[in-house]
């Protein structure tokens, strides 16, 4: 028998995470986005990320019909950009700072609120419980530095202080 909803959230919550804004624009061209902290890198050859939105989202048929986002990772001190796209706000973009990306089409970049941003086009989805996963295809983006805003048991954390990890193997 599979676990509550209140458990699961509780172990999932254990996991610190980046905090990830999807953006994209709907069939009018007007900016939608929401909050996430499922992103998951999934392939360097070809360079595929995966990102799960949940059904009941008002972003979601804008990328299902768009097939092209923007994956914002925020930086320290963005805390309120976090919580206005985690948010019902109908115009979640009011006074938040962005640019069109050219690669996918003036979908909107949070250049001062990110840490890196990626630009990324759908390749494959699938419906999965209470969620839309979306495989898409990493086809632009940039580091711009900084350290990144975490998420851990419903509460945002700095970055600790920077350790050198050592290399992944391939195949290990």
């Amino acid at each position: 028998m599979p676990v509550s909803r209140d458990l699961f959230r509780q172990i999932s919550g254990s996991f610190p995470t980046g905090v990830v804004v999807v953006t994209t624009l709907d069939p009018e061209g007007a900016p939608k986005g929401l909050l996430t902290q499922t992103f998951v890198g999934l392939s360097t050859e070809p360079p595929l990320v995966l990102i799960s939105i949940d059904t009941t989202s008002r972003t979601l048929s804008s990328i299902q019909r768009r097939r092209e986002f923007v994956l914002n990772f925020l930086r320290q001190g963005s805390e309120d950009t976090a919580t206005r796209f985690a948010s019902k706000d109908e115009d979640k973009f009011r006074g938040i700072p962005w640019v069109p990306s050219i690669v996918v089409k003036g979908v909107p970049v949070l250049r001062e609120a990110s840490v890196a941003y990626a630009e990324c086009v759908v390749t494959q989805t699938l419906e999965a419980g209470d969620h839309w996963i979306f495989i898409a295809s990493l086809d632009g983006g940039a580091v711009l530095g900084g350290a990144p805003l975490m998420y851990y048991r419903r509460m945002y954390l700095a970055w600790p202080e920077e350790r050198p990890a050592p290399p992944l193997e391939r195949g290990a």
